[in-house]
């Protein structure tokens, strides 16, 4: 996949983070996404003032000078620009003239720098139809959050939309990818998929997680005061529920091509991980030989086990368990012939 041949993949952008924990990993944006351009067709990104998924770290003066000059290189480089508005809580200004007022503002600030994005991925209907009135050159993306997994929701905000994101739980289901393809060549639309997601297969705290990200906090020490994380997939692995990792969301590097006949777009989460650079390496070349636990987003916690990408069958991506075989499951033990195969005691 890094050859050339193809540039399929949209890298978040990761602004420079200086603490202990990154000083021997290298966040400098261009240095890492340098050597990836081959593979890379889009930067999604935040804008400050604008509620998004995940807020900036650090001071907002510098983030944003720092942000206008590697958006810059991006698009000096090729990379189409994808602003996001993709929180799930906007409050009591949702869908308000306010918002409609802080939209266009920040979209002529972006303009007024040389940074009109290409693209703006959002969670709001009421965004699409804002950009629709106003800046309609600009193409409209449902984002991942929406969790659209059937072709009626789909229908339903075709007028405001140009281009998907797949719901993530049905993702690696290809008759469902099917139809979605076919609705999507029917409608003029583009398919987006999101490659190394953490999350569980329909998880029920899924909402939850992405509103406190909104809210931009994280309450990890008082959730866990009380035994119980606001991260719900560290509850389920924290009780020993490994094998829902393997029913999970991600697509390994190597299965991507799988994928490409109903996807244009294949998000990489790295905004917010430690070491963004192994994740653009592995999905870029198509390959990675370690654990796989280390290139999804959220990352688990596994203390005691690595999972190891070489070992799953060859057959992993097609076979159904991976696929539609999860997504209601009867505890077949199929699952549990892989999970001892790929994982591996620290």
């Amino acid at each position: 996949m890094g050859n050339g041949k193809r540039r399929v993949f949209a890298v978040g952008y990761f602004n420079p983070i200086k603490t202990k924990e990154t000083a021997t990993v290298s966040r400098d944006f261009i240095k890492v996404t340098e050597k990836y351009l081959d593979a890379l067709c889009e930067v999604y990104f935040p804008w400050p003032g604008i509620v998004n998924a995940r807020g900036f770290t650090g001071d907002m003066g510098e983030m944003r000078e720092q942000l206008t000059d590697d958006l810059r290189w991006c698009r000096d480089h090729g990379l189409a620009l994808d602003l996001l508005i993709n929180g799930t809580c906007y409050g009591e200004k949702t869908a308000t003239t306010g918002m409609h007022s802080e939209i266009v503002a920040a979209l002529r600030d972006l303009d007024s720098l040389g940074l009109m994005p290409d693209i703006v991925t959002t969670t709001l209907p009421f965004v699409g139809r804002v950009l629709k009135m106003d800046f309609p050159k600009i193409e409209v993306r449902a984002s991942v959050n929406m969790r659209l997994t059937s072709t009626l929701a789909l229908d339903y905000i075709a007028p405001l939309f140009d281009s998907f994101y797949i719901g993530r739980d049905v993702q690696r289901d290809f008759p469902t990818l099917k139809l979605f393809r076919k609705w999507a060549d029917g409608h003029g639309k583009k398919l987006c998929m999101l490659a190394n997601s953490g999350c569980l297969r329909n998880c029920p705290g899924q909402t939850m997680h992405e509103t406190i990200l909104s809210h931009d906090v994280m309450p990890f020490d008082e959730g866990r005061r009380l035994n119980f994380s606001p991260i719900f997939c560290d509850n389920i692995y924290g009780a020993g529920k490994y094998e829902e990792f393997l029913r999970a969301t991600w697509i390994r590097p190597e299965d991507i091509e799988l994928f490409t006949p109903y996807a244009s777009v294949f998000k990489l989460s790295t905004r917010k991980v430690h070491d963004p650079e192994p994740i653009l390496k592995a999905y870029a070349s198509g390959d990675y030989d370690g654990d796989l636990a280390k290139i999804v987003d959220p990352r688990p916690f596994f203390p005691f086990f690595s999972v190891d990408n070489k070992s799953f069958p060859s057959d992993w991506a097609e076979s159904g368990v991976a696929g539609i075989c999860a997504v209601n499951c009867t505890h077949c033990g199929r699952c549990g012939e892989v999970l001892r195969r790929v994982f591996k005691r620290k």
